[in-house]
């Protein structure tokens, strides 16, 4: 086997021991792209980036995964990628859940995640940094090199950016700096000062707020999500504001006159709802429970609509009242 071979292939086995880390493209195996980006973009697994609003303070951590990938590709501004990564970039979302982007003889992913693996073992050469006055840490001649932050001190997500060649590395391998160079820059374009997230009880219940819904939920954080839900709910059915609870992750119960209990729900939908639709929505009926697509960007945000003993017209017609103001409309 030659120098090379032996090279790529103890890469191989390496990057096999980062569980949760990069899986390269198909088409770009280190050391064997071309120089230049993808003929073809978005990938199989990618989608293109859409406008989406850019939060503050520690909202990222609670917004839709598709939503969450959209930020992190464009919380750093285009001229910085192509600093950085040494000339054109193509960015998408891969798999509604991460930051996709290859340059013309390396790629990123950048993604938020529960568990960190920057402690992991053959991994690399590893030390400790600061980033944006955040504690960091490096793992560098790896494959891939990567670096992980917290981007907030009270959450237990951690920011991963993870890099490497589509070709031969070079001698002065430019991977830190350019890992270093993109966490400040998303740290700095996401999660800049702003509100915390409400507190949560022992059952993600969070506090009862009346929000307006304003621009509608599409691409809100599930907190916001989940006020703009009970706060529909109440005025749909004229409840008071005790008979709901909002949850964190973009879920509202309610009980109704008759304690018949409703719930609704944020939820990615993997496939069209087939049924008649509700307020020009496609829509779809199982079970007992309403399901409905919100968007046609292809991020999949829906609610699912449920009311215990009440019929599917019944339930039809409370989507029907909730959806045109959620909708934006």
């Amino acid at each position: 086997m030659t120098r090379w071979g032996v090279k790529s292939f103890l890469a191989i086995v390496i990057a096999g021991l980062c569980a949760g880390c990069m899986t390269k493209a198909g088409t770009y195996e280190e050391g064997l792209g071309p120089k230049g980006l993808p003929k073809e973009w978005p990938t199989a697994n990618g989608r293109p980036l859409r406008p989406v609003p850019m939060p503050s303070g520690e909202f990222l951590l609670a917004l839709p995964r598709e939503t969450t990938a959209q930020v992190l590709c464009q919380a750093t501004p285009a001229e910085r990628w192509k600093e950085l990564m040494g000339g054109d970039v193509a960015r998408e979302v891969e798999h509604g859940e991460s930051c996709h982007a290859v340059g013309m003889d390396s790629w990123v992913r950048i993604s938020l995640n529960r568990t960190a693996v920057a402690g992991s073992t053959g991994l690399g050469t590893r030390k400790e940094v600061t980033v944006a006055g955040r504690p960091a840490t490096v793992v560098l001649g790896g494959s891939p090199s990567l670096v992980e932050v917290k981007p907030s001190g009270t959450d237990a997500h951690v920011l991963r950016i993870e890099t490497g060649w589509t070709r031969v590395p070079p001698r002065d391998d430019q991977g830190e700096g350019r890992l270093l160079g993109l966490a400040e820059s998303v740290l700095a374009g996401a999660f800049g000062p702003g509100p915390k997230l409400p507190a949560a009880d022992e059952r993600d219940v969070i506090e009862r707020k009346t929000v307006e819904p304003g621009a509608g939920i599409l691409d809100a954080s599930l907190p916001e999500i989940s006020w703009k839900l009970c706060t529909g709910i109440q005025r749909a059915l004229g409840l008071p504001a005790a008979a709901t609870e909002p949850y964190s992750d973009g879920k509202c119960t309610a009980t109704a006159t008759d304690d018949s209990p409703i719930r609704v729900e944020h939820a990615v939908l993997r496939t069209e709802p087939r049924g008649e639709p509700v307020a020009g929505r496609p829509a779809s009926e199982s079970g007992g429970q309403l399901s409905v697509l919100l968007t046609d960007n292809g991020s999949g945000q829906g609610l699912r609509f449920s009311w215990r003993d009440r019929s599917e017209a019944e339930l039809r017609e409370l989507a029907g009242k909730l959806l045109p103001p959620l909708l934006g409309g």
